[in-house]
């Protein structure tokens, strides 16, 4: 689903279109007989300067295409949609669907079922009933939500604010509105992990009553069951049940390359490297051209001693997003599982130039001090003072400098300061090899039972 050209006239629409592709995108990836390439890695075909269409379909790996574009004047919304053989670049299909901006959701569904039908692809009876089952959508909310998704997809610190308010509105307007849930738990999630705009502590309750909440409203939502999945990965360590809610999202929809990325992630932190590694490449087939998932990648990869593997899906992720911080961080943290702290130094320096959260300056400083370093570790926790939310550093953060230094007394009470705390981070504790001079004192073992990780 190549994104939908905005026909308003109006450049203030752009959220719109980009989140009627969005939804279309979804609706198709439900459909258990196809292969649905993800939005993010679409969207980098947005405008009129995108490339020839067979070109598109090599780099996505597709056989087909579906291009368009969508008009809402007043309170109708108008998608004109046509079909094409990618490979060849022959016009196969093409249909108007127009209906009042409440009943957008049906538009979709019953663009999603007239594609399936064109391609002689055959719908479950499950799949039959939910695209013929859309409610119809209070459209404030709905441009509400629309608007969440647009920042949550570009997601610094300012945005992911941006993106709640958004989300809280559209659950205002309409308090029965599952994506709106799921949008909000996602962006709490991930506002959390920063911890540039809430701490970590604060958004814990928020995302998980929020994930409760779709779910309440739309059992047989992909989305839903993948955002408490991610909240009892991240937040509760509850491997089993963050499993149990992964695979349920992939029974609702296969093709979720989000969820297939964050449980290869949650395997990792087990230790089930393989089946990580197996997830990770299926992401990478759903949405090819993300920065992230190659990122999330590195953990798997690493950990299973493949360091040249590793580097590799660093500088795939570089090659997609020259500006993006993390993929200079997966350089220096790789180096660091390879044992070589000085040479993730340079890597590190890099990802904090660009726009980057706090902990970056923590992995720097524990370079350093691994290194020998001890000035500049020092100085690196002295900018952390300056610089963190609420004037107060993060634990995890303190603990990593600590390590470096070689501080394992202060380093411990900070990691179990992290763990009181509610930090995001503390499901590397298995893994990753900086931990590794810990792991024989007794209060880190405490910590590794807290965290339900199998001896």
């Amino acid at each position: 689903m190549l994104p939908l050209d905005n026909y308003s006239g109006d450049p203030n629409q752009e959220y719109f279109a980009e989140g009627m592709t969005d939804e279309l995108t979804a609706d198709l990836a439900t459909i258990s007989q196809l292969r649905v390439i993800s939005r993010g890695s679409v969207m980098q075909f947005k405008g009129e300067h995108r490339p020839p269409t067979p070109e598109i379909a090599k780099i996505l790996n597709v056989d087909a295409v579906v291009e368009g574009s969508v008009l809402r004047s007043g309170d109708n919304v108008r998608i004109t949609a046509q079909l094409i053989d990618a490979r060849a670049d022959k016009h196969l299909w093409a249909k108007k669907f127009e209906r009042n901006s409440r009943d957008v959701l049906a538009l979709q569904d019953e663009l999603a079922s007239a594609i399936a039908r064109e391609i002689d692809v055959q719908l479950t009876p499950a799949e039959q009933s939910r695209l013929r089952s859309a409610p119809s959508v209070d459209p404030q909310a709905h441009d509400a939500y629309l608007k969440g998704r647009y920042f949550f997809n570009r997601p610094s610190d300012e945005n992911l604010q941006k993106a709640i308010e958004q989300f809280e509105e559209a659950v205002k307007l309409n308090p029965n509105f599952a994506p709106a849930f799921s949008g909000l738990s996602d962006a709490y999630l991930w506002a959390g992990y920063n911890e540039g705009v809430l701490t970590s502590a604060e958004a814990k309750p928020k995302a998980k009553a929020a994930a409760e909440k779709a779910i309440q409203l739309d059992p047989d939502s992909a989305e839903a069951h993948t955002s408490l999945a991610v909240f009892k990965l991240f937040y509760e360590f509850d491997w089993e049940g963050s499993e149990r809610e992964f695979r349920r999202s992939f029974a609702l929809n296969p093709n979720y390359a989000f969820a297939h990325d964050q449980f290869g992630l949650g395997l990792s932190f087990q230790g089930r490297l393989d089946e990580s590694i197996a997830e990770g490449q299926r992401a990478s087939e759903l949405d090819p051209l993300s920065p992230q998932i190659p990122i999330d990648n590195l953990m798997g990869l690493a950990w299973k001693g493949k360091f040249q593997a590793a580097i590799e899906e660093a500088k795939r992720a570089a090659d997609l997003d020259p500006s993006f911080f993390f993929p200079q961080w997966g350089y220096g943290w790789v180096d660091i599982q390879a044992g070589k702290p000085a040479d993730a130094i340079p890597a590190f320096r890099k990802a904090k130039a660009m726009e980057s959260p706090a902990f970056i300056t923590a992995w720097l400083g524990y370079s350093y001090g691994a290194s020998g370093d001890r000035i500049h570790a020092t100085a690196e926790l002295e900018e952390l003072k300056r610089t963190s939310l609420h004037g107060h550093v993060l634990p995890f953060n303190l603990a990593l400098i600590y390590l470096g230094l070689g501080d394992r007394e202060r380093a411990l009470n900070y990691l179990e300061q992290a763990y009181d705390s509610s930090s995001q981070w503390m499901g590397w504790l298995k893994g990753d090899r900086i931990f590794d001079p810990l792991r024989s004192e007794p209060r880190f073992v405490a910590l590794m039972r807290k965290l339900r990780f199998a001896n």
